[in-house]
């Protein structure tokens, strides 16, 4: 078999080895990255499956819509409010630990390791018999949640050249999306304990998808099992003999060698013979101006998308959009907004890399106040005072075409810019040493934010009325929009060098990022076309020259 796979190899060198070095086609070279965030994008679309279920069992649970057979149970609407909110105050506790899971068994295991939580719950939601059980299974999702977000994250940022990062990691934000219109549209055709036995498959499907694709060579370097790295390199770089992908291994093991000395021997470049560092050493990472100030970032973003729009809304859009007297089916009008952010996700995966991810959250964040405040607009008009949406009608005044139209848009308009840009900075920002343990943390704090805005959207509701309540949605757009023009910077077409380097040395309010290893964005972007033929050989895509990683 060694030999078979050795003549391979060498009629392979022979036919795509020349003078200038090895060949390989972009799509063989893309196509083994593009497969791997495929298989961990299965995870994210359990995560909106997951996000979603809420808006489908809330309204027959809570006596909103007539359904065609008895609950054996049904919820208050401060049992709702808690079931539509207690998994994200869950999810920020298995966040903080996923950091620390995922460094210790490594992205793979720990991609494999967390859909156990979530095989569980749809399990217990199929077969519930009572609220507590719900409440079981709600906390089981949102705990397996949590344990997801940093090896995901973390994983896609490690093995993506960065010419193709920005898409990749723009596609968690389809996967989501797509998990949503799964979601809604079970909604729409079976029950949900049906719903819930279909969403036990994304689970299953993952552990085998993720099976077969490799751990991160850099974390697998930063354990000392360089062997299992370069067959890995081998694997994401097109399949290719382990001769096309040496200088690149050589340098992510200069990189790895790096990376593990401490801060003193690293700025004076010195072989460092200090033990390794301890807990409290990482966790004195969290506080430097190169982490928090991306932690600081992020973390704002999360809050201003999940404060403004319909983030607080979701688990209550059905009778919200009865409450409106939306002219559909509120189950079939969920689809829809769920297909608008769907091809949302897309159309910004397709257009981040010309527009850039700052034009694009500004644009996001502007429509996004634009279509709150009209929605209030409407409802101040047109309803009339104390109207609720936790209330069943039988008539609403007004035709609802108008708030159906904005709902459309604001579902389109968010998922343009606010709510995928924010994930890929989460694969962005952060500096190697803390990067897993700050996107655990900060992905932490925006569960936390959405167990607020949805735990709090009933309170609101009823002390601002549904046209105050989209107001200060509207207003809190407003203050994201100003946020973003004075302190988001533009990551894209940077290196996670020229990432890092920036939060190091320059201020917050210093939103240009200068590329320190290839100039300006313009000279990249044509190192990168003249270079890509051969990225596998030079293990860059242009001008790093680490491949997935960095250097830093």
């Amino acid at each position: 078999m060694q030999l078979i796979k050795d003549r391979i190899c060498s009629e392979t060198t022979v036919r795509e080895w020349n003078m200038d070095g090895l060949k390989v086609s972009k799509f063989r070279m893309y196509l083994p990255q593009i497969l791997a965030t495929t298989a961990k994008n299965l995870l994210v679309i359990d995560i909106g499956l997951t996000t979603t279920f809420p808006t489908i069992a809330i309204p027959p649970l809570l006596g909103t819509v007539d359904v065609q057979e008895e609950e054996i149970f049904h919820f208050t609407p401060e049992e709702a409010s808690w079931f539509g909110s207690l998994a994200f105050i869950c999810t920020p506790i298995g966040s903080v630990f996923s950091g620390w899971v995922t460094e210790t068994i490594g992205r793979k295991n720990a991609m494999i390791l967390v859909n156990l939580p979530h095989i569980a719950a749809w399990l217990l939601i199929y077969f519930a018999t009572s609220v507590s059980e719900m409440y079981l299974a709600a906390i089981l999702l949102g705990l397996g949640t949590g344990f997801m977000n940093s090896p995901i994250f973390t994983y896609v940022g490690e093995i993506c050249q960065p010419a193709i990062r920005g898409i990749l990691t723009s596609c968690a934000g389809v996967a989501a999306t797509l998990g949503f219109f799964i979601g809604y549209l079970l909604g729409s055709l079976v029950t949900w304990r049906e719903s819930a036995l279909i969403c036990l498959t994304i689970p299953l499907i993952s552990i085998i998808a993720i099976g077969f694709i490799p751990e991160s060579p850099i974390w697998l370097l930063s354990r000392g099992r360089d062997k299992e790295a370069r067959k890995s390199l081998q694997w994401l770089r097109g399949w290719v003999c382990p001769e096309a992908v040496e200088k690149e291994f050589l340098e992510l093991q200069r990189y790895s060698i790096n990376s593990t000395r401490c801060n003193p021997c690293q700025k004076s470049d010195q072989i460092c013979n200090h033990p390794p560092p301890t807990f409290s050493d990482n966790m004195k990472e969290l506080i430097r101006k190169r982490t928090l100030k991306p932690i600081f970032i992020v973390a704002m973003f999360f809050l201003f998308s999940q404060f403004s729009g319909t983030s607080s809304m979701r688990p209550y859009l059905v009778q919200i959009f009865k409450a409106y007297g939306i002219p559909v089916d509120p189950n079939w009008a969920t689809v829809v907004t769920a297909l608008l952010k769907f091809l949302a996700t897309i159309v910004c995966a397709t257009v981040v890399k010309m527009m850039g991810k700052r034009l694009l959250s500004l644009i996001s964040v502007a429509g996004t106040a634009f279509c709150s405040i009209a929605i209030g607009s409407y409802a101040n008009i047109v309803l009339p005072a104390g109207w609720s949406s936790f209330e069943k009608h039988t008539e609403v005044p007004g035709d609802g075409i108008f708030p159906m139209v904005i709902f459309f848009t604001l579902s389109f308009i968010m998922s343009l810019g606010l709510s995928p840009v924010s994930w890929m900075l989460l694969s962005e920002l952060f500096p190697f040493k803390a990067r897993a343990t700050s996107a655990g943390l900060v992905a932490a704090l925006y569960y936390l934010f959405i167990f607020i805005s949805t735990k709090t959207y009933l309170d609101l509701e009823r002390g601002l009325g549904l046209d105050g309540a989209n107001w200060l949605y509207g207003v809190v757009a407003i203050l994201g929009f100003l946020f973003f023009y004075f302190f988001l910077p533009e990551t894209e077409n940077r290196s996670l060098e020229d990432i890092e380097i920036h939060f190091s040395t320059q201020k917050l309010t210093n939103i240009n990022i200068q590329s320190k290893s290839c100039g300006d964005s313009s000279i990249a972007e044509s190192r990168q076309d003249q270079t890509s033929s051969s990225s596998v050989e030079n293990g860059s895509s242009g001008c790093e020259n680490n491949g997935f990683t960095d250097k830093y």
